[in-house]
């Protein structure tokens, strides 16, 4: 459980800011905000995901991942997705997402399930729950003056059912239902606020023949704001906030009666403090920030009491260059690097826990990319840092020359 609640937070850092510099270029994705040390302060049509305010920015658009490698020349790329934004009138814009359950980006409505509580039903119950899987998002952006707001409306549900020629029928559900708001506004000529708010509620139930429903449920709520100070023309201080919380419960029929009880709840603070810096067709960002995660496990009454894994990361470094080697071709390079601790209870007795403390480094190391524009065309893509140490033996050779791959098209 802490190794994917880590995961989630380090996702989390990954796309924690915004760059607020003026949107000048509709291209980008995951791989272009990968390739730039997973960078938190960089404008990316990819946070429309997050903040839908976002698409007032980037009408006429369309976005998707070809993902990362799952098997040699399959069909089959990991965190595939595509969208599309359309300009309805000056004011409105409206899109739709369509992704999977292997969705790259993290909290945000685009991605399901985030913590499995669908598994945690069907390791309770024996259940045959299917998986939540194909979740559709509709976004859109309203302008007027310097004020965008941006909504987002996302739902993904399966069934399965068994019903038999005598008996009773066997039934099996999941759902999930995700709402954001959001708001980019200048306060000032030189402050843009940036805020979103995220909704996100998984659930499934199982009723099996002849007994009483099982069901799970979860809360997910998220609130980012930043703000964007522009220190001079080329230099910028970016301030940012967030907050993640998740918390459910789980009822389990057993005969006549049903246990309730509650999930692990998981709170995220991150805390960040970066610069920009753009000149012509260079711009270097980078920053660190500080970030603490807090899972609680319920106390059981006579056989233990609460207990917490909480997670402190800081520095959390990221840093990411980008240039225009050529008018059709963009060079890239990143580095992170994260340090901190774990301290974890374990029970001792009833009332009592122990502590320990970790030192502890996350995914660190640097990223090499490439950002390709034809026409009105970008792929942008990480590169595969084997390939570069491979050098000649690349010829003939049978690795990914891109680790991960982004399309995106303005028209």
């Amino acid at each position: 459980m802490l190794k994917k609640y880590l995961f989630l937070l380090f996702s989390l850092v990954i796309v924690l800011q915004l760059n607020a510099q003026v949107v000048t270029e509709k291209s980008g994705g995951f791989a272009r905000m990968q390739a730039m040390g997973a960078n938190p302060y960089i404008i990316d049509p990819f946070n429309m995901t997050i903040n839908p305010a976002w698409s007032a920015y980037y009408d006429d658009f369309l976005m998707g991942d070809l993902g990362s490698t799952n098997t040699a020349f399959g069909n089959d790329g990991t965190g595939q997705f595509v969208g599309v934004n359309l300009g309805v009138t000056s004011q409105l814009t409206l899109g739709v997402l369509l992704t999977r359950n292997d969705f790259s980006g993290m909290f945000s409505i685009a991605q399901l399930d985030p913590t499995s509580v669908i598994s945690e039903l069907n390791d309770a119950v024996g259940a045959g729950l299917t998986p939540l899987n194909n979740n559709l998002e509709i976004f859109g952006s309203f302008k007027t003056g310097p004020h965008k707001f941006g909504f987002a409306l996302a739902y993904a549900a399966t069934s399965r059912e068994f019903n038999p020629a005598t008996g009773d029928p066997t039934e099996a559900s999941a759902s999930q239902l995700g709402l954001t708001f959001g708001y980019i506004g200048s306060m000032g000529s030189k402050l843009l606020l940036d805020a979103a708010f995220s909704l996100v509620m998984p659930g499934g139930s199982y009723t099996p023949a002849g007994g009483n429903e099982s069901s799970v449920s979860q809360t997910n709520i998220g609130l980012n704001v930043r703000a964007f100070y522009e220190l001079s023309q080329k230099f910028k201080l970016v301030p940012a906030f967030t907050f993640q919380s998740y918390s459910g419960s789980i009822e389990v029929a057993s005969g006549t009666t049903t246990d309730k009880s509650d999930l692990p709840s998981t709170s995220v603070i991150v805390i960040g403090m970066g610069v920009s810096y753009k000149t012509g067709d260079f711009l270097f960002a980078g920053g660190p920030s500080f970030a603490t995660i807090t899972q609680t496990t319920p106390s059981v009454e006579n056989v233990r009491p609460e207990l917490a894994t909480t997670t402190t990361l800081f520095p959390s470094w990221n840093l990411g260059a980008e240039w225009g080697m050529l008018d059709w071709l963009w060079a890239r390079f990143g580095y992170i690097s994260i340090t901190g601790s774990v301290t974890t209870e374990t029970a001792a007795s009833s009332s009592t826990v122990n502590e320990t403390i970790n030192t502890l480094y996350g995914p660190t190391g640097a990223y090499v990319g490439l950002g390709f524009k034809l026409g009105n065309l970008s792929i942008d893509g990480t590169v595969n840092s084997d390939v570069l140490r491979q050098g000649l033996n690349n010829i003939g050779g049978g690795g990914a020359t891109f680790a991960y791959l982004s399309l995106s098209v303005a028209f």
